[in-house]
């Protein structure tokens, strides 16, 4: 309710003639008017308007032309008229300015009431410190003083004084749904401001019944006292209904001095830390532009708005995977230590790069190098405790622009460590073992980098960027050795997420694993314990040291053996390695018949690799190790070819010559033993020879314990077959065979008389290695057989 009315006299409409009226100081008039008192007052405290609708419709330095659509929900059932009312609105005792509203009706509380005026400024000074101190306070205060004519609540009442002050907080701002940001453009360099600028439309969904036109205004951006920024909005005409369309700019502003610098970095340390960045937004000098009222841009400069800004606000849509992000990872060195006396303190030497390359649509053009990035970083276990830390500070890593947001990563880390925290070595196993035998790698990472960027806008520093993650990654529950590589690359599907690449291999580049001995150091029944000597030629910069390792490996459930290493040491050239392998003997267990098979013919051969209690004096792997298991699937065909398999693998040769006599049907082996430390004898074989795959050539059973042989039976040795010295030829006694009948086999041999035949043979043997009987089932395919007379 206004604040007092005044009612004057001297400012009474013309009356009618005496005759038709009471005079005005007659005690019928006054009486006459202490009758519509109480019908006023009721309709001034039932005139609570409600805003139906509004529009701002022009704004210039003389006016401000607006419409609006009123309810009056708590009217009374009587309609009413104003004829005209006049309002002033003054602020701090100042008048702003003033407007006049003709005819003014209110039928009743269900009618709208639609107004088009133009409010005059008087004082545009007052104006711009009034919309000022609004947009600093979020306060409305102001006082209006009107002339309200109230004949139309009686014929004969007269014009009133009415003043009424305001001083109420703002509601907090209608939502504003960001739809989407379209026609993105940038940013890049501006020529004309300087720094970078970005250009989009941006759709916002306003609330219904608020519709404007407003025009183009300028912004400055602040944090800390510094302007970092400048953005222009507009113009804009905002639709009562539906979404609206926003042109927007903002530029960047090139960096002008420390202390600019240390804005930009603060900020960019809160945003990273996830608290936002806290910025202040006024308008920009009156003279940076002309398109709006000078009385608004003055007020919108002296205005200082804070906000609060996060990245989670910015429709940065769905990233691609880090397999589209990252290219062309290639490893240039890659050396790893782990000893039992460094068992919580292992490191790895590694030299790098790589190509990230990210989603451009905006066809943005900015420099952005990085100079130098040093990491400072630890892990963390489910309650976001420290029990690992990462040393990444022996080198820092670099990242170069080769064009628009692509970048090339490079790294060159001499000692990158890993040091358990003391006292947390249970959780640091704790993770291992959960990675290797759930294969479920869940871990945090928690620290902070100093960056170092050469930008469009200067040099920025950025140092203690806070960083953290948490990762939390599904191993896969099989593998395959070797994996299959790209023409142009080594791919090692790194984490299953992008692949690491080696450059081009040329021929000569191939690394070369050659057994160079296999030496039989004890054997029983059920146990062949060996040494296998290994050549191993690296030519990358690869490579690794392990003070001692072994796994158990099963065929179908069968324990086959355990394979372990000691003192392992890997670099680049010519290295010797010693694998250990206990071979556990099951003659008569048909899958030990199966995996020989299996392996010789070539087939793709699944086994599992098992740990054990103490398989290593690695204390955290060894504990993780006790329960780990893993099913690796390794194809044969592809060992020691260079084509179609990145590493050449390379066994002795046994058998040194075969030849087929065609007189007596018979053939002899010229055999070659690569085992030392025990005696090796070939006691039985049966074989069957193809041609094609398909074409039977005969067969061959033959029993080297029993069948009368002089050379054995002069020996003395008859019954334990025949025996394969190390290291030496020995040839066969000439074997009798069963030729097929069939006149394609004749042909195909009567062919090669002469010549080489290569010739498919399933082959069974009973070898005597030492003190274990071995029963072997093997297909060789393709082996070069001699066709004499």
């Amino acid at each position: 309710m206004p604040d007092n009315i005044n009612i004057s006299n001297d400012t009474l409409p013309p009356l009618p003639s005496p005759e038709q009226q009471p005079l005005q100081s007659s005690p019928a008039y006054v009486l006459y008017i202490a009758c519509h008192v109480p019908s006023i007052i009721l309709a001034i405290r039932g005139s609570g308007p409600e805003l139906v609708s509004g529009s701002l419709i022009d704004m210039s330095d003389e006016s401000i032309v607006f419409s609006a659509c009123l309810r009056f929900p708590r009217w009374g059932s009587r309609p009413a008229l104003v004829p005209y009312a006049n309002a002033t609105v003054f602020h701090d005792g100042d008048a702003v300015g003033w407007i006049r509203i003709n005819n003014l009706e209110v039928a009743s509380s269900q009618a709208n009431l639609s107004i088009h005026e133009v409010f005059h400024i008087s004082d545009k000074l007052a104006l711009e410190r009034l919309v000022s101190d609004v947009a600093i306070s979020r306060r409305v205060a102001f006082s209006i003083r009107a002339t309200v004519d109230l004949s139309g609540f009686g014929r004969y009442l007269p014009v009133v004084f009415v003043r009424h002050s305001l001083n109420v907080a703002l509601p907090p701002p209608p939502a504003i749904q960001l739809v989407a940001v379209n026609d993105l453009k940038g940013p890049s360099p501006d020529a004309a401001q300087g720094g970078v600028t970005a250009r989009a439309t941006i759709l916002v969904a306003l609330p219904n019944g608020l519709s404007a036109n407003i025009d183009a205004l300028r912004f400055d951006v602040g944090y800390n006292g510094v302007t970092i920024a400048s953005a222009d909005i507009g113009p804009v005409s905002v639709a009562a209904t539906g979404a609206t369309s926003i042109p927007a700019s903002v530029n960047l502003r090139q960096i002008a001095d420390p202390q600019h610098e240390d804005a930009l970095a603060d900020m960019v340390r809160g945003i990273a830390a996830g608290k936002g960045a806290k910025l202040s937004i006024m308008g920009a000098p009156s003279k940076d532009y002309q398109t709006a009222p000078l009385w608004l841009r003055r007020a919108l400069h002296t205005a200082v708005v804070p906000i609060n800004a996060s990245l989670a606000q910015l429709p940065l849509g769905q990233l691609p995977s880090l397999g589209v992000l990252v290219n062309d990872v290639v490893v240039n060195r890659l050396y790893a230590f782990w000893s039992a006396k460094d068992s919580f303190n292992p490191r790895a030497s590694l030299a790098g790069h790589a190509s990230v390359r990210l989603p451009n649509p905006a066809d943005t053009d900015v420099t952005l190098d990085v100079e130098s990035l040093v990491g400072r970083l630890e892990l963390l276990d489910d309650e976001l405790r420290a029990f690992a830390i990462v040393d990444t500070t022996a080198a820092p890593m670099f990242v170069s622009q080769s064009a628009p947001l692509v970048f090339n990563v490079s790294c060159d880390f001499d000692n990158l460590g890993l040091g358990v925290v003391a006292g947390r070595e249970q959780e640091f196993t704790y993770t291992m073992k959960k990675a290797l035998v759930d294969r479920h790698l869940a871990v945090g990472v928690n620290g902070s980098l100093d960056i170092s960027l050469l930008t469009s806008i200067g040099r920025l520093r950025v140092n203690r960027l806070p960083v953290f993650a948490s990762i939390d990654y599904r191993l896969e529950s099989s593998s395959s050795l070797p994996t299959q590589a790209a023409d142009d690359a080594l791919d090692t599907d790194f984490l299953a997420e992008f692949p690491v690449r080696q450059r081009k291999l040329e021929p000569s580049k191939t690394p070369e694993i050659r057994v160079s001995r296999i030496h039989i150091t004890n054997t029983t029944k059920r146990l062949v314990a060996a040494e296998i000597g290994l050549d191993v030629d690296n030519p990358f910069s690869y490579g690794a040291y392990m003070s001692d390792l072994a796994l158990m490996i099963r065929y179908s459930g069968l324990h086959i053996a355990t394979v372990g290493v000691k003192e392992l040491s890997l670099e680049r050239g010519p290295n010797n390695a010693t694998v250990y392998i206990d071979f556990y003997n099951h003659p008569s267990d048909p899958r030990q018949q199966m995996l020989f098979l299996e392996a010789s013919s070539g087939r793709r051969v699944d086994i599992e690799l098992a740990g054990f209690p103490n398989c290593t004096s690695i204390a955290p792997l060894e504990a993780s190790l006790r329960n780990f298991s893993q099913r690796v699937s390794i194809d044969p065909s592809r060992a020691g070819n260079r084509r179609s398999g990145p590493v050449s693998f390379k066994l002795p040769c046994a058998l040194h010559e075969v030849i087929f006599h065609i007189f007596g049907i018979s053939a002899e082996a010229t055999i070659v033993n690569p085992v030392s430390g025990a005696d090796v004898w070939l006691q039985s074989i049966e074989a069957i020879g193809y041609y094609k795959g398909d074409i039977p050539l005969g067969t061959l059973q033959y029993n080297f314990t029993s069948d009368a042989l002089d050379s054995l039976a002069s020996s003395g040795n008859a019954s334990k077959g025949f025996l394969m010295p190390f290291n030496r030829a020995a040839t066969t006694p000439r074997l009798p065979i069963t030729a097929n009948e069939t006149s394609i086999g004749w042909d195909v041999v009567r062919r090669a008389i002469g010549g080489t035949l290569d010739v498919d043979v399933l082959t069974s043997l009973q070898v005597l290695v030492g003190n274990a009987p071995l029963n072997l089932t093997i297909l060789g395919r393709g082996a070069p057989v001699k066709v004499r007379f």
